[in-house]
């Protein structure tokens, strides 16, 4: 396949919402409010007028068996204090599942649904005004591009693991 082909089809898996990375994963975005290309506008932190704003839900497939957990990464690629998981890093156990439909993490606040945890909280208490495991979109509608890597993982209960495999969606931006 030529490296114009390449792209034309990572384009295409782009602005379908669905991301298949190179090491196995594709993640799709599971709510049609979120498209990809633009955060929903009642999707992000208190401080810009988000209510109740949580993580878009996501279809995660091509899991590798032996994977205990997903370790979901929420990024800010366009400010790199909030780049990196900086948006907040959080695990979702598995049961052997090699396809699992995740549902949205609710933002500024440490409660989660069950079998999801926390790895590291969001480091924008200080800018968003709240703590927790995920915070949402908070640039106040810069245009900064939100992100988030998922990494299928074996081991490590209390933290991130052995990768598996991973991939990459964009969440839009804000």
């Amino acid at each position: 396949m030529s490296t114009a082909n390449i792209y034309l089809c990572s384009f295409l898996l782009i602005v379908l919402g669905t991301a298949r990375a190179d090491d196995g994963l594709t993640i799709s975005l599971a709510d049609p409010a979120w498209n990809g290309k633009n955060i929903p506008s009642d999707q992000v932190c208190k401080k810009f007028g988000g209510n109740q704003a949580g993580s878009p839900a996501l279809t995660v497939e091509g899991i590798p068996v032996d994977a205990d957990a997903l370790v979901l990464s929420f990024n800010d690629e366009s400010y790199a204090p909030m780049d990196k998981g900086g948006h907040g890093i959080v695990r979702v156990q598995l049961n052997k599942a090699t396809i699992i439909q995740i549902q949205s993490i609710s933002g500024e606040t440490d409660t989660l649904p069950s079998g999801v945890s926390s790895v590291a909280k969001h480091r924008g208490s200080g800018w968003s005004g709240t703590g927790g495991a995920y915070l949402p979109p908070c640039s106040g509608g810069r245009g900064n591009t939100y992100s988030i890597d998922v990494s299928a993982v074996r081991g490590g209960a209390d933290g991130i693991g052995t990768t598996l495999a991973k991939g990459k969606i964009q969440m839009g931006k804000y």
